[in-house]
């Protein structure tokens, strides 16, 4: 496909669809990691095996690195662990990862926000409500940003998707619509016995509902 008509599409594709997903690298050692959780207090429920913790929150599990005001984590009785954290009001909670990347290749990160944040141990997915923003990185240098309603980042599928709402608007983009930056991909080396193309784009009419 020609550049202009490859541009064009693109450009339909995200002012057009409701959904979007685009391909990430999340490091697969952080879903085996225990979570760290530092704050200013905690109340734990046994009954409910849930924690709330209150004040500068910062959980940790691996490379993901999540900040909210407020984090309430609960351990289903499957084992697994679900977090969801709360900014405080006028701010956003901010999440982080590393992504991984072949020996010799740049380090890349994985950059969100959002007012709501919810993690779901089971499924890996993180997802990320009311002004959502989720970014990459390379060698610190934002390369690729989405903006909208909602964003979910499954970390195992390595696919995210945007949606757009009223929930999402900002001051620079009061309609709440899904917004995308994409960087070109930089062309292989001539010298290189397998190049490979850029990852290709995904459109999806709906996002599926999380469990």
């Amino acid at each position: 496909m020609p550049m202009k008509r490859l541009a064009r599409f693109l450009l339909f594709s995200v002012l057009c669809a409701p959904g979007l997903m685009l391909p990430a690298w999340a490091v697969q050692a952080d879903r085996n990691q225990p979570i760290h959780i530092e704050a200013d207090a905690m109340r734990y429920d046994d009954a409910h095996q849930t924690s709330v913790f209150t004040g500068n929150v910062v959980v940790t599990k691996g490379t993901l690195v999540l900040r909210a005001a407020t984090v309430d984590v609960r351990q289903a009785p499957d084992g697994y662990q679900y977090a969801t954290a709360i900014a405080a009001p006028g701010q956003l909670a901010t999440f982080q990862q590393q992504l991984d990347a072949a020996p010799g290749q740049p380090s890349q990160t994985m950059d969100g926000a959002a007012q709501r944040i919810e993690y779901d141990g089971r499924t890996d997915v993180v997802t990320f409500r009311g002004q959502a923003m989720l970014s990459r990185l390379v060698n610190g240098k934002l390369t690729d940003r989405s903006q909208g309603n909602v964003i979910a980042y499954n970390q195992i599928t390595d696919v995210f998707t945007v949606e757009g709402g009223a929930q999402g608007a900002t001051a620079t983009n009061p309609g709440g619509r899904v917004r995308v930056m994409l960087t070109p991909q930089a062309a292989p080396a001539a010298a290189s016995s397998a190049p490979t193309s850029p990852p290709a784009l995904k459109v999806t009419p709906k996002m599926e509902a999380q469990p």
